[in-house]
C-alpha cells in the first residue's frame, strides 16, 4: 500500500516539474515585458495549454469510438491552429497568436456541425442549433476575457450570429419538407441568435465598465505619480536646503572656534599689557594709547564679523520681497552710502543704464554694496581705480558686470573666494571679515542667478551675475 502511494506521489511530482518546465519555455521571453503584457502572456499560455489538452482528447475520444471523417477533420484542424499559435506565442505574437486558437476553434465549429449537417440528415438535428450556441459561446468567453476589446467583442459576435444563422439555414433545407419541425428549427434560431446577441451586449456593456475602471486606475495612476513627482522634488529641495544649513553651520563652528577666538586674544593681549602698564609708576601714556587703539580694533573686528555672520546666516530665513526693481536706484543709493570711501579713495565710477530686474530691492543694495567696495578695497597702488558696470540681455535673465582695474585674483581661488571666510589675504593688508563675496552668492543664488569671477593678477576683475529681468516668485 505503502509502496503504491509513493509511486502516485512520483508520479505527481513528475508531472508538476515537467509542467514548470514547459511554462518557463514559453513563458522565458516575457521576463522584461510590462506587467500587464506578463500577465495577458501567462493567461493565453494557460489557455492554449488547456486548449491543447482538451482538443487532443476530444481527438482520441472520436478516434476510439469511431466518429465520422467530419468529426476528425474538424479535430485535426483545430490540432493544428492549436499548434501554430504555440508557435506564434514562443514568438511573442500573443495577440496574433490569440486570434489564431479563437480560429482554430471557430473551424472547429464549422466542421463538425455546419458543413457535417450539409451532409448528414437527422429529424432530430435542429437541436445542433444550440450545440453550436454553446460552442460559440465558450470561444466568445475566450475572446473576452484574453482580448478585452469592444472592437473585437462586437466583430466575433457578428461572425458567431452569421454562424448560426448559416447552421440554421442548412438545418432548415434539411427539414424544410417536415411543417412542424421546420416551425422548431425557426424557433431554435431565434433563440440562439437571441442569446449570442444578449451575452455581446451583456459582454460589450461589461468591457465598457472595465475600460472606464482601468481608465480611472491610469488617471488616478498619474496623479499618484504627479504627487510622488512632487514630493520628491520637494524632498530633494528641503535636503539641498538642510544640506546647506549644515555646511552653514560647519562654517559657524568653525568662525566661532577660530575667527572669533582671534580678536578676543587680542583684546585680551592688550588688557592685560594695559593693566601691567598701569601697575607701573612711571606709566607711558603712549604705550597705553598705543593698546588701546589695538583693543578698540579688536572690538570693531569682533562687531564686523558677527554682524556679518548675523547678515549671512538670516539670508536663509528672511522673508523676502518679490518686485520689480530698477537697478539704477540701487546703485544710486549704493553710490550715497559709499560716498566717503569713494571719495577717499579717488575712485571713478563709469555709469550706464542698467536694467529693471525682479527680486527684493533690500538683497540687490547689499549685492551691490559689497562688491563696490571689494573693488575699492582691493585697487591698485600704481594706478587710479576705474569702476565700470558691464550689462547684458539674456532673455528671461541679464548678466551684470562689475570691473575694476585693482590688484586681481589669480585663478586658482576663483571658487575659493566665494566660500565664507575664506580669506586670500591677512586683516593687517586688507580688512574684513572674509564674508562679503559669499553673501553676494547667496543674494545671487536666491533669486535663481550665479555668481563668477573673471580676473588677471595685477590687472583687475569682472564679478558677473544674472538675474531675472521677468517678474518671478521668489
Amino acid at each position: 500500500m505503502k509502496s503504491h502511494r509513493i509511486t502516485h506521489d512520483g508520479f505527481f511530482y513528475s508531472a508538476l516539474y515537467l509542467m514548470n518546465r514547459i511554462t518557463d519555455f514559453f513563458l522565458s521571453g516575457f521576463e522584461h515585458a510590462p506587467h500587464f503584457e506578463k500577465r495577458k502572456a501567462a493567461y493565453l499560455f494557460y489557455i492554449l495549454f488547456t486548449s491543447l489538452a482538451c482538443v487532443v482528447l476530444v481527438l482520441l475520444g472520436h478516434l476510439f469510438f469511431g466518429f465520422d471523417k467530419f468529426y476528425i477533420l474538424g479535430n485535426l484542424v483545430g490540432l493544428a491552429g492549436v499548434i501554430h499559435a504555440f508557435y506564434l506565442f514562443k514568438q511573442k505574437r500573443i495577440e496574433l497568436s490569440g486570434h489564431i486558437l479563437a480560429c482554430a476553434a471557430i473551424s472547429m465549429v464549422i466542421l463538425h456541425n455546419i458543413v457535417r449537417d450539409m451532409f448528414v440528415f437527422d429529424p432530430a438535428m435542429r437541436y445542433r442549433i444550440y450545440i453550436n450556441m454553446v460552442a460559440l459561446f465558450g470561444i466568445y468567453l475566450i475572446v473576452i476575457s484574453f482580448f478585452r476589446e469592444k472592437k473585437l467583442v462586437f466583430i466575433y459576435g457578428v461572425v458567431f450570429e452569421l454562424l448560426i444563422l448559416l447552421h440554421s439555414l442548412v438545418i432548415y433545407e434539411k427539414l424544410k419538407n417536415i411543417p412542424v419541425i421546420s416551425s422548431y428549427v425557426i424557433q431554435h434560431t431565434i433563440t440562439a441568435v437571441t442569446g449570442i446577441a444578449a451575452a455581446g451586449f451583456i459582454s460589450t456593456w461589461l468591457l465598457g465598465y472595465m475600460e472606464a475602471l482601468f481608465q480611472q486606475n491610469i488617471e488616478d495612476s498619474e496623479k499618484i505619480m504627479q504627487q510622488n513627482e512632487t514630493l520628491e522634488k520637494l524632498v530633494e529641495k528641503r535636503t539641498k536646503a538642510l544640506k546647506t544649513s549644515n555646511e552653514n553651520l560647519q562654517e559657524f563652528a568653525y568662525i566661532v572656534s577660530h575667527d572669533l577666538k582671534e580678536p578676543l586674544r587680542t583684546i585680551s593681549g592688550f588688557v592685560t599689557l594695559i593693566r601691567k602698564e598701569l601697575d607701573k609708576t612711571d606709566i607711558n601714556r603712549n604705550q597705553v594709547d598705543d593698546y588701546v587703539r589695538y583693543v578698540l580694533r579688536g572690538t570693531h573686528q569682533m562687531e564686523d564679523l558677527i554682524s556679518d555672520i548675523l547678515t549671512y546666516s538670516q539670508l536663509n530665513v528672511a522673508e523676502r520681497k518679490s518686485e520689480v526693481v530698477d537697478l539704477n536706484m540701487v546703485v544710486n543709493e549704493v553710490l550715497n552710502n559709499l560716498s566717503f570711501l569713494i571719495r577717499e579713495n579717488n575712485a571713478s565710477i563709469q555709469l550706464i543704464d542698467l536694467p529693471r530686474v525682479a527680486g527684493d530691492k533690500r538683497l540687490f543694495i547689499q549685492l551691490f554694496q559689497n562688491l563696490l567696495s571689494n573693488a575699492i578695497k582691493y585697487r591698485s597702488e600704481e594706478r587710479p581705480l576705474h569702476i565700470q558696470f558691464i550689462v547684458e540681455n539674456q532673455g528671461d535673465f541679464v548678466r551684470i558686470g562689475v570691473q575694476d582695474n585693482g590688484i586681481g585674483i589669480p585663478e586658482k581661488y576663483f571658487e575659493a573666494i566665494f566660500q565664507a571666510f575664506k580669506r586670500l589675504h591677512s586683516k593687517v593688508k586688507y580688512e574684513g571679515t572674509g564674508i562679503g563675496l559669499a553673501i553676494c552668492k547667496k543674494i545671487v543664488e536666491l533669486h535663481g542667478g550665479e555668481i563668477w569671477i573673471e580676473s588677471k593678477e595685477s590687472e583687475g576683475s569682472v564679478f558677473y551675475f544674472t538675474l531675472p529681468s521677468i517678474v518671478q516668485v521668489i
